[in-house]
Protein backbone atom coordinates (compact mmCIF):
# COMPACT_ATOMS: atom_id res chain seq x y z
CA UNK A 1 0.00 0.00 0.00
CA UNK A 2 2.96 2.64 0.91
CA UNK A 3 4.38 1.91 -2.51
CA UNK A 4 1.03 2.55 -4.42
CA UNK A 5 0.21 5.45 -2.26
CA UNK A 6 3.97 7.04 -3.37
CA UNK A 7 2.99 6.53 -6.97
CA UNK A 8 0.50 8.30 -6.87
CA UNK A 9 1.82 11.28 -5.09
CA UNK A 10 4.47 11.41 -7.09
CA UNK A 11 2.12 10.60 -10.24
CA UNK A 12 -0.29 13.57 -9.20
CA UNK A 13 2.75 16.23 -8.98
CA UNK A 14 3.69 15.26 -12.35
CA UNK A 15 0.28 15.82 -13.70
CA UNK A 16 0.00 19.07 -12.00
CA UNK A 17 2.90 20.06 -13.31
CA UNK A 18 2.53 19.60 -16.84
CA UNK A 19 -1.35 20.46 -17.04
CA UNK A 20 -1.24 23.18 -19.33
CA UNK A 21 -5.02 22.40 -21.49
CA UNK A 22 -7.75 23.81 -22.75
CA UNK A 23 -9.97 26.03 -20.93
CA UNK A 24 -13.07 27.29 -20.05
CA UNK A 25 -14.56 30.18 -18.70
CA UNK A 26 -17.78 30.98 -16.68
CA UNK A 27 -21.14 32.83 -18.78
CA UNK A 28 -20.31 36.03 -19.96
CA UNK A 29 -20.00 38.05 -23.40
CA UNK A 30 -22.79 38.50 -25.46
CA UNK A 31 -26.44 39.13 -24.26
CA UNK A 32 -27.94 35.68 -24.20
CA UNK A 33 -30.37 34.63 -26.97
CA UNK A 34 -31.85 32.20 -28.95
CA UNK A 35 -31.57 34.00 -32.35
CA UNK A 36 -34.20 33.83 -34.80
CA UNK A 37 -35.81 30.67 -33.34
CA UNK A 38 -38.82 30.22 -30.44
CA UNK A 39 -37.78 27.20 -28.86
CA UNK A 40 -40.53 25.92 -26.76
CA UNK A 41 -39.31 21.95 -26.06
CA UNK A 42 -36.28 20.14 -25.47
CA UNK A 43 -35.86 16.66 -25.70
CA UNK A 44 -32.83 14.62 -24.73
CA UNK A 45 -32.32 11.16 -25.90
CA UNK A 46 -29.75 9.19 -24.79
CA UNK A 47 -28.21 6.13 -21.82
CA UNK A 48 -26.52 6.57 -18.80
CA UNK A 49 -24.27 9.97 -19.67
CA UNK A 50 -27.81 11.31 -20.65
CA UNK A 51 -29.81 10.72 -17.70
CA UNK A 52 -27.48 11.87 -15.16
CA UNK A 53 -26.56 8.50 -13.72
CA UNK A 54 -23.24 8.66 -11.42
CA UNK A 55 -21.07 7.05 -9.17
CA UNK A 56 -22.88 3.46 -10.51
CA UNK A 57 -26.97 4.79 -9.53
CA UNK A 58 -29.37 7.19 -10.68
CA UNK A 59 -30.49 9.24 -7.54
CA UNK A 60 -32.17 12.55 -7.74
CA UNK A 61 -29.66 14.81 -6.28
CA UNK A 62 -27.40 14.24 -9.22
CA UNK A 63 -30.23 14.01 -11.80
CA UNK A 64 -31.19 17.50 -10.73
CA UNK A 65 -27.39 18.01 -12.09
CA UNK A 66 -27.50 15.81 -15.43
CA UNK A 67 -26.39 18.02 -18.35
CA UNK A 68 -29.96 17.76 -20.10
CA UNK A 69 -31.24 19.66 -17.15
CA UNK A 70 -28.51 22.14 -17.45
CA UNK A 71 -29.13 22.81 -20.62
CA UNK A 72 -32.93 23.59 -20.02
CA UNK A 73 -31.74 26.04 -17.59
CA UNK A 74 -29.39 27.73 -19.64
CA UNK A 75 -32.07 27.69 -22.87
CA UNK A 76 -34.70 29.05 -20.36
CA UNK A 77 -32.35 32.08 -19.77
CA UNK A 78 -31.86 32.63 -23.45
CA UNK A 79 -35.60 32.81 -23.90
CA UNK A 80 -36.60 29.67 -24.48
CA UNK A 81 -40.36 28.79 -22.95
CA UNK A 82 -39.81 25.49 -21.91
CA UNK A 83 -41.94 25.31 -19.01
CA UNK A 84 -40.86 22.44 -16.66
CA UNK A 85 -38.14 19.89 -18.20
CA UNK A 86 -39.10 16.93 -16.75
CA UNK A 87 -36.88 13.81 -15.60
CA UNK A 88 -37.60 10.44 -14.46
CA UNK A 89 -36.36 10.78 -10.80
CA UNK A 90 -34.99 8.30 -8.52
CA UNK A 91 -35.59 9.29 -4.61
CA UNK A 92 -32.25 8.96 -2.83
CA UNK A 93 -30.05 6.51 -2.63
CA UNK A 94 -31.36 6.06 -5.60
CA UNK A 95 -31.96 2.90 -8.20
CA UNK A 96 -32.00 -0.79 -6.25
CA UNK A 97 -29.01 -3.58 -7.64
CA UNK A 98 -30.09 -7.33 -8.27
CA UNK A 99 -31.01 -7.65 -4.67
CA UNK A 100 -33.13 -4.23 -3.80
CA UNK A 101 -30.17 -2.46 -2.24
CA UNK A 102 -29.37 0.90 -3.34
CA UNK A 103 -26.51 0.57 -6.15
CA UNK A 104 -24.93 4.10 -5.31
CA UNK A 105 -21.44 3.90 -4.88
CA UNK A 106 -20.72 6.10 -1.46
CA UNK A 107 -17.51 6.49 0.76
CA UNK A 108 -17.87 3.58 3.71
CA UNK A 109 -14.24 3.86 5.14
CA UNK A 110 -11.85 6.66 5.23
CA UNK A 111 -9.71 3.81 6.29
CA UNK A 112 -8.19 2.38 2.94
CA UNK A 113 -10.57 4.37 1.71
CA UNK A 114 -13.36 2.13 0.83
CA UNK A 115 -15.56 2.64 -1.27
CA UNK A 116 -18.98 1.07 -2.89
CA UNK A 117 -22.52 0.45 -1.77
CA UNK A 118 -23.63 1.01 1.25
CA UNK A 119 -26.38 -1.72 1.62
CA UNK A 120 -29.18 1.11 1.80
CA UNK A 121 -32.56 0.58 0.96
CA UNK A 122 -33.27 1.53 -2.58
CA UNK A 123 -34.98 4.77 -3.29
CA UNK A 124 -38.56 4.77 -5.51
CA UNK A 125 -39.46 6.64 -8.80
CA UNK A 126 -41.24 10.24 -7.76
CA UNK A 127 -43.01 11.19 -10.65
CA UNK A 128 -44.29 8.17 -12.32
CA UNK A 129 -47.36 9.68 -13.10
CA UNK A 130 -46.62 12.25 -14.91
CA UNK A 131 -49.25 12.25 -17.70
CA UNK A 132 -46.74 12.60 -20.63
CA UNK A 133 -43.50 11.34 -21.76
CA UNK A 134 -40.32 12.93 -19.71
CA UNK A 135 -38.05 15.19 -21.61
CA UNK A 136 -35.17 13.21 -20.63
CA UNK A 137 -35.61 10.19 -22.21
CA UNK A 138 -32.19 8.66 -20.93
CA UNK A 139 -32.13 5.26 -20.35
CA UNK A 140 -28.94 3.34 -18.68
CA UNK A 141 -27.69 0.65 -20.17
CA UNK A 142 -29.44 1.38 -23.47
CA UNK A 143 -27.64 0.83 -27.17
CA UNK A 144 -28.30 2.35 -29.74
CA UNK A 145 -30.63 -0.80 -30.91
CA UNK A 146 -32.97 0.79 -28.19
CA UNK A 147 -33.56 3.57 -29.55
CA UNK A 148 -36.58 2.91 -32.20
CA UNK A 149 -37.19 -0.65 -30.40
CA UNK A 150 -40.46 -1.04 -29.27
CA UNK A 151 -39.96 -5.16 -28.12
CA UNK A 152 -38.09 -3.76 -24.64
CA UNK A 153 -35.06 -6.22 -25.95
CA UNK A 154 -32.63 -2.94 -25.78
CA UNK A 155 -33.85 -1.02 -23.18
CA UNK A 156 -32.49 -2.11 -20.24
CA UNK A 157 -35.16 -3.86 -18.35
CA UNK A 158 -37.12 -3.16 -15.78
CA UNK A 159 -35.02 0.36 -15.49
CA UNK A 160 -35.93 1.64 -19.13
CA UNK A 161 -38.77 0.05 -19.40
CA UNK A 162 -40.81 1.05 -15.89
CA UNK A 163 -39.24 3.99 -14.68
CA UNK A 164 -38.33 5.91 -17.93
CA UNK A 165 -40.81 5.08 -20.61
CA UNK A 166 -43.60 3.68 -18.24
CA UNK A 167 -44.64 0.38 -19.93
CA UNK A 168 -46.26 -0.30 -16.67
CA UNK A 169 -47.69 2.85 -14.87
CA UNK A 170 -49.09 4.67 -18.37
CA UNK A 171 -49.57 1.26 -20.72
CA UNK A 172 -50.74 3.85 -23.34
CA UNK A 173 -47.44 5.66 -24.35
CA UNK A 174 -45.98 4.58 -26.99
CA UNK A 175 -43.24 1.82 -25.96
CA UNK A 176 -39.98 3.12 -27.97
CA UNK A 177 -37.87 5.85 -26.89
CA UNK A 178 -38.42 7.69 -30.79
CA UNK A 179 -42.05 7.70 -30.38
CA UNK A 180 -41.81 9.59 -27.05
CA UNK A 181 -39.67 11.76 -28.14
CA UNK A 182 -41.67 12.78 -31.45
CA UNK A 183 -45.24 13.01 -29.26
CA UNK A 184 -42.99 15.85 -27.30
CA UNK A 185 -42.74 17.71 -30.34
CA UNK A 186 -39.41 19.06 -29.33
CA UNK A 187 -37.84 22.50 -31.20
CA UNK A 188 -34.06 21.14 -30.15
CA UNK A 189 -32.61 18.03 -29.28
CA UNK A 190 -29.68 16.74 -28.01
CA UNK A 191 -28.74 12.94 -29.19
CA UNK A 192 -26.34 11.21 -27.48
CA UNK A 193 -26.54 7.42 -28.21
CA UNK A 194 -23.81 5.05 -29.67
CA UNK A 195 -21.29 4.76 -26.92
CA UNK A 196 -22.89 1.42 -25.01
CA UNK A 197 -22.24 -0.30 -28.58
CA UNK A 198 -18.79 -0.11 -27.63
CA UNK A 199 -18.73 0.52 -24.15
CA UNK A 200 -20.27 -2.56 -22.63
CA UNK A 201 -17.51 -4.87 -24.39
CA UNK A 202 -14.70 -2.62 -23.17
CA UNK A 203 -16.10 -2.40 -19.66
CA UNK A 204 -16.16 -6.08 -19.21
CA UNK A 205 -12.67 -6.82 -20.50
CA UNK A 206 -13.63 -7.82 -23.86
CA UNK A 207 -15.49 -10.82 -22.21
CA UNK A 208 -19.29 -9.87 -22.74
CA UNK A 209 -20.23 -9.11 -25.21
CA UNK A 210 -17.58 -10.62 -27.30
CA UNK A 211 -17.41 -8.26 -29.81
CA UNK A 212 -18.66 -4.39 -30.56
CA UNK A 213 -21.66 -3.93 -32.37
CA UNK A 214 -20.60 -4.48 -36.01
CA UNK A 215 -20.30 -1.36 -38.07
CA UNK A 216 -22.51 -2.05 -40.83
CA UNK A 217 -25.35 -2.59 -38.04
CA UNK A 218 -24.14 0.22 -36.74
CA UNK A 219 -24.54 2.58 -39.28
CA UNK A 220 -27.48 1.23 -40.45
CA UNK A 221 -29.53 2.16 -37.19
CA UNK A 222 -27.97 5.38 -37.17
CA UNK A 223 -29.12 6.63 -40.45
CA UNK A 224 -32.83 5.11 -39.44
CA UNK A 225 -32.46 6.78 -36.20
CA UNK A 226 -31.39 10.71 -37.74
CA UNK A 227 -33.81 9.82 -40.79
CA UNK A 228 -36.80 9.11 -38.59
CA UNK A 229 -36.51 11.96 -36.50
CA UNK A 230 -36.16 14.44 -39.53
CA UNK A 231 -38.82 12.99 -41.11
CA UNK A 232 -41.19 13.11 -38.02
CA UNK A 233 -39.88 16.78 -37.15
CA UNK A 234 -38.97 18.23 -40.10
CA UNK A 235 -37.74 21.22 -38.16
CA UNK A 236 -36.07 20.33 -35.35
CA UNK A 237 -32.65 20.97 -34.36
CA UNK A 238 -30.47 18.27 -33.28
CA UNK A 239 -26.75 17.71 -31.79
CA UNK A 240 -25.77 14.95 -31.92
CA UNK A 241 -22.53 13.59 -29.43
CA UNK A 242 -19.81 11.13 -31.04
CA UNK A 243 -18.38 8.36 -28.81
CA UNK A 244 -15.80 9.05 -26.41
CA UNK A 245 -12.35 7.04 -26.43
CA UNK A 246 -12.88 4.53 -23.46
CA UNK A 247 -9.15 4.63 -23.12
CA UNK A 248 -9.48 8.06 -21.93
CA UNK A 249 -11.76 7.52 -18.98
CA UNK A 250 -10.53 6.65 -15.14
CA UNK A 251 -12.47 3.25 -15.39
CA UNK A 252 -8.77 2.19 -17.88
CA UNK A 253 -6.11 4.08 -16.41
CA UNK A 254 -6.24 3.93 -12.68
CA UNK A 255 -5.26 -0.12 -11.71
CA UNK A 256 -2.34 -0.69 -14.03
CA UNK A 257 -0.18 2.55 -12.60
CA UNK A 258 -0.68 1.20 -8.99
CA UNK A 259 -0.03 -2.34 -10.33
CA UNK A 260 2.89 -1.20 -12.37
CA UNK A 261 4.48 0.68 -9.56
CA UNK A 262 4.10 -2.33 -7.38
CA UNK A 263 5.58 -5.51 -9.57
CA UNK A 264 8.12 -2.85 -10.60
CA UNK A 265 9.54 -2.55 -6.91
CA UNK A 266 9.74 -5.93 -6.62
CA UNK A 267 11.14 -6.20 -10.49
CA UNK A 268 8.26 -9.02 -11.40
CA UNK A 269 5.81 -8.83 -14.02
CA UNK A 270 1.93 -9.63 -14.42
CA UNK A 271 1.21 -12.84 -15.90
CA UNK A 272 -2.42 -12.19 -17.24
CA UNK A 273 -5.23 -13.71 -19.95
CA UNK A 274 -5.46 -12.36 -23.21
CA UNK A 275 -8.22 -12.17 -25.23
CA UNK A 276 -10.24 -15.70 -24.99
CA UNK A 277 -8.28 -17.16 -22.91
CA UNK A 278 -9.71 -18.89 -19.74
CA UNK A 279 -7.04 -20.36 -18.28
CA UNK A 280 -3.38 -20.79 -18.03
CA UNK A 281 -2.28 -17.09 -19.22
CA UNK A 282 0.14 -16.28 -22.29
CA UNK A 283 0.02 -12.59 -21.77
CA UNK A 284 2.93 -11.47 -19.61
CA UNK A 285 3.30 -7.56 -19.02
CA UNK A 286 5.40 -5.40 -16.70
CA UNK A 287 2.91 -2.22 -17.48
CA UNK A 288 5.02 0.14 -18.06
CA UNK A 289 5.94 -0.82 -22.08
CA UNK A 290 4.81 1.38 -24.67
CA UNK A 291 0.52 0.90 -25.16
CA UNK A 292 0.58 -1.71 -22.22
CA UNK A 293 -2.52 -3.74 -21.50
CA UNK A 294 -5.04 -1.49 -19.74
CA UNK A 295 -6.76 -2.64 -15.66
CA UNK A 296 -10.01 -2.31 -15.38
CA UNK A 297 -11.59 -0.23 -12.32
CA UNK A 298 -13.22 -4.24 -11.56
CA UNK A 299 -9.65 -4.97 -11.01
CA UNK A 300 -9.31 -2.61 -7.85
CA UNK A 301 -10.88 -4.92 -5.49
CA UNK A 302 -7.80 -7.59 -6.65
CA UNK A 303 -5.00 -5.62 -7.19
CA UNK A 304 -4.77 -5.54 -2.97
CA UNK A 305 -4.58 -8.89 -3.70
CA UNK A 306 -1.62 -9.38 -5.86
CA UNK A 307 0.73 -12.16 -5.44
CA UNK A 308 -1.19 -13.89 -2.88
CA UNK A 309 -2.11 -17.53 -3.24
CA UNK A 310 -5.84 -16.74 -3.75
CA UNK A 311 -9.08 -17.37 -6.14
CA UNK A 312 -11.31 -14.51 -4.81
CA UNK A 313 -12.23 -13.57 -8.20
CA UNK A 314 -13.68 -16.88 -9.08
CA UNK A 315 -15.53 -17.15 -6.03
CA UNK A 316 -17.11 -13.45 -6.31
CA UNK A 317 -18.34 -14.45 -9.73
CA UNK A 318 -19.89 -17.61 -8.58
CA UNK A 319 -16.99 -19.88 -10.35
CA UNK A 320 -16.74 -23.29 -8.69
CA UNK A 321 -14.02 -24.88 -7.55
CA UNK A 322 -13.73 -28.10 -9.72
CA UNK A 323 -14.64 -25.66 -12.53
CA UNK A 324 -11.44 -23.64 -12.02
CA UNK A 325 -9.36 -26.91 -11.17
CA UNK A 326 -10.44 -27.68 -15.03
CA UNK A 327 -9.20 -24.81 -16.54
CA UNK A 328 -6.00 -25.55 -15.52
CA UNK A 329 -5.50 -22.71 -12.78
CA UNK A 330 -4.18 -22.95 -9.44
CA UNK A 331 -5.42 -20.81 -6.52
CA UNK A 332 -2.15 -21.57 -4.77
CA UNK A 333 -0.03 -20.25 -6.42
CA UNK A 334 0.59 -16.22 -6.35
CA UNK A 335 -2.58 -14.39 -7.89
CA UNK A 336 -1.50 -12.37 -11.16
CA UNK A 337 2.52 -13.45 -10.58
CA UNK A 338 2.10 -16.61 -12.36
CA UNK A 339 0.43 -18.01 -15.72
CA UNK A 340 -1.33 -20.69 -13.65
CA UNK A 341 -3.24 -18.12 -11.26
CA UNK A 342 -3.52 -14.77 -13.51
CA UNK A 343 -5.36 -11.75 -13.56
CA UNK A 344 -8.11 -12.71 -15.24
CA UNK A 345 -9.35 -11.59 -18.80
CA UNK A 346 -12.60 -10.13 -17.60
CA UNK A 347 -10.68 -7.29 -16.18
CA UNK A 348 -8.23 -6.98 -18.74
CA UNK A 349 -8.34 -4.51 -22.30
CA UNK A 350 -5.43 -6.18 -23.59
CA UNK A 351 -3.94 -5.14 -27.26
CA UNK A 352 -6.24 -6.99 -29.32
CA UNK A 353 -9.22 -5.93 -27.33
CA UNK A 354 -8.40 -1.93 -27.46
CA UNK A 355 -7.95 -2.18 -31.25
CA UNK A 356 -11.09 -3.87 -31.37
CA UNK A 357 -12.45 -0.77 -29.74
CA UNK A 358 -11.03 1.52 -31.24
CA UNK A 359 -11.64 0.54 -35.20
CA UNK A 360 -14.99 0.44 -33.80
CA UNK A 361 -15.22 3.68 -32.46
CA UNK A 362 -13.28 5.55 -35.36
CA UNK A 363 -15.95 3.64 -37.64
CA UNK A 364 -19.01 4.65 -35.08
CA UNK A 365 -17.46 8.26 -35.12
CA UNK A 366 -17.66 8.60 -39.49
CA UNK A 367 -20.61 7.28 -38.80
CA UNK A 368 -21.83 10.18 -36.81
CA UNK A 369 -20.66 12.91 -38.61
CA UNK A 370 -21.60 11.59 -41.94
CA UNK A 371 -24.96 11.10 -40.98
CA UNK A 372 -25.42 14.15 -39.19
CA UNK A 373 -24.58 16.09 -41.59
CA UNK A 374 -27.20 14.39 -44.34
CA UNK A 375 -29.59 15.23 -41.77
CA UNK A 376 -28.52 18.96 -40.91
CA UNK A 377 -27.51 18.02 -37.38
CA UNK A 378 -24.62 19.69 -35.46
CA UNK A 379 -21.91 17.17 -34.05
CA UNK A 380 -20.00 17.63 -30.73
CA UNK A 381 -16.59 16.16 -31.09
CA UNK A 382 -16.70 14.36 -27.44
CA UNK A 383 -13.96 11.95 -28.69
CA UNK A 384 -11.49 14.89 -29.29
CA UNK A 385 -12.54 16.72 -26.23
CA UNK A 386 -12.09 13.82 -23.61
CA UNK A 387 -8.73 12.80 -25.09
CA UNK A 388 -7.37 16.41 -24.88
CA UNK A 389 -8.50 16.50 -20.80
CA UNK A 390 -6.84 13.30 -20.62
CA UNK A 391 -3.71 14.95 -21.96
CA UNK A 392 -3.79 18.44 -20.57
CA UNK A 393 -6.19 19.02 -17.90
CA UNK A 394 -9.50 21.29 -18.37
CA UNK A 395 -9.03 24.70 -16.61
CA UNK A 396 -12.25 26.51 -15.35
CA UNK A 397 -12.57 29.26 -12.77
CA UNK A 398 -8.98 28.54 -11.38
CA UNK A 399 -9.45 24.48 -10.55
CA UNK A 400 -7.97 21.79 -13.42
CA UNK A 401 -10.22 19.20 -14.12
CA UNK A 402 -8.47 16.25 -15.67
CA UNK A 403 -9.42 12.60 -16.04
CA UNK A 404 -7.32 10.98 -12.68
CA UNK A 405 -9.84 8.81 -10.71
CA UNK A 406 -11.68 10.98 -8.33
CA UNK A 407 -9.44 13.65 -7.63
CA UNK A 408 -9.18 14.80 -11.02
CA UNK A 409 -12.93 15.79 -10.09
CA UNK A 410 -14.04 15.16 -13.58
CA UNK A 411 -15.95 12.05 -13.34
CA UNK A 412 -17.64 10.25 -10.39
CA UNK A 413 -16.82 7.18 -7.91
CA UNK A 414 -17.36 4.41 -10.87
CA UNK A 415 -14.74 5.85 -13.20
CA UNK A 416 -16.88 6.23 -16.36
CA UNK A 417 -19.94 8.54 -15.95
CA UNK A 418 -18.91 12.44 -15.21
CA UNK A 419 -19.34 13.94 -11.53
CA UNK A 420 -21.66 17.00 -11.71
CA UNK A 421 -19.31 19.22 -12.45
CA UNK A 422 -18.54 17.02 -15.25
CA UNK A 423 -21.86 16.89 -16.55
CA UNK A 424 -21.70 20.74 -16.08
CA UNK A 425 -18.66 20.76 -18.81
CA UNK A 426 -20.69 18.02 -21.08
CA UNK A 427 -23.23 20.43 -21.00
CA UNK A 428 -21.09 23.80 -22.43
CA UNK A 429 -20.30 21.07 -25.33
CA UNK A 430 -23.71 20.84 -26.27
CA UNK A 431 -24.34 24.77 -25.91
CA UNK A 432 -21.11 25.59 -27.58
CA UNK A 433 -22.19 23.42 -30.42
CA UNK A 434 -25.97 24.82 -30.45
CA UNK A 435 -24.58 28.26 -30.81
CA UNK A 436 -22.13 28.03 -33.44
CA UNK A 437 -24.69 25.77 -35.62
CA UNK A 438 -28.21 27.69 -34.89
CA UNK A 439 -27.35 31.02 -34.36
CA UNK A 440 -27.64 31.55 -31.14
CA UNK A 441 -25.52 33.12 -27.45
CA UNK A 442 -27.08 30.49 -24.87
CA UNK A 443 -25.26 31.07 -22.19
CA UNK A 444 -22.57 28.67 -20.37
CA UNK A 445 -23.26 26.71 -17.39
CA UNK A 446 -21.32 28.04 -14.37
CA UNK A 447 -19.38 24.94 -13.23
CA UNK A 448 -17.78 26.12 -10.25
CA UNK A 449 -21.41 26.94 -8.87
CA UNK A 450 -22.08 22.74 -8.82
CA UNK A 451 -21.23 20.42 -6.71
CA UNK A 452 -17.91 19.01 -6.76
CA UNK A 453 -16.81 15.05 -5.33
CA UNK A 454 -18.29 14.35 -1.84
CA UNK A 455 -15.97 15.98 0.79
CA UNK A 456 -14.31 14.48 2.36
CA UNK A 457 -13.21 11.91 -0.44
CA UNK A 458 -12.33 14.66 -2.44
CA UNK A 459 -9.99 15.82 -0.53
CA UNK A 460 -8.35 12.79 0.69
CA UNK A 461 -8.00 10.76 -2.63
CA UNK A 462 -5.05 12.10 -4.61
CA UNK A 463 -3.17 11.16 -0.97
CA UNK A 464 -4.16 7.81 -0.48
CA UNK A 465 -3.49 5.45 -2.86
CA UNK A 466 -5.38 3.00 -4.77
CA UNK A 467 -8.99 2.92 -2.83
CA UNK A 468 -10.92 -0.20 -1.93
CA UNK A 469 -13.71 -1.01 -3.13
CA UNK A 470 -15.97 -4.49 -2.02
CA UNK A 471 -15.20 -7.54 -4.36
CA UNK A 472 -19.24 -7.46 -5.85
CA UNK A 473 -19.43 -3.66 -5.55
CA UNK A 474 -19.42 -3.81 -9.94
CA UNK A 475 -21.94 -5.88 -10.25
CA UNK A 476 -24.97 -4.03 -10.97
CA UNK A 477 -22.77 -1.92 -12.89
CA UNK A 478 -22.20 -4.80 -15.07
CA UNK A 479 -25.72 -5.84 -15.10
CA UNK A 480 -26.73 -2.57 -16.77
CA UNK A 481 -24.59 -2.98 -19.92
CA UNK A 482 -25.88 -6.58 -19.81
CA UNK A 483 -22.94 -8.58 -18.74
CA UNK A 484 -23.76 -11.73 -16.79
CA UNK A 485 -21.13 -14.04 -17.42
CA UNK A 486 -17.52 -13.37 -17.33
CA UNK A 487 -15.87 -16.76 -17.80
Amino acid sequence: MKLMMKFFLIAAGLAAMSLVGCSDSAPNGPVASLGSLTIKKYVAVGNSLTAGYQSAGLYQSSQMYSYPMLISQQLTKAGATLGSFEQPYYSDPGTPDATGKASRYEIISLVGPVIGPKGLTAGQPTNLALARPYDNLGIPGIPLAGFMDETGTYQSPPLGRDAILRWTSVSSFPKSVYKQAIALQPDIMTFWLGANDVLGYATSGGVSPAAPTPTATFTALYTQALSSLKTSLPNVKIVVGNIPDVRAIPFFNTVGPAVAAKIGALGLQLYYQKAGESGVASGVTSLTEANPPLLTLTGMTYAAYLGQPTGLWYRANGIPYAAVKALGIDTTKPFGLHPQNPWPNALVLDATEQTSCANATAAFNATIASVASANGAAVVDFFSFFNDIARNGYAIAGETYTTAYISGALFSLDGVHPSSRGYGIVANQYIKAMNSAFGMTIPYVDVSQLPGIPAPLGKISSQDGLPILPADAFKDFQRMFGTTDLR
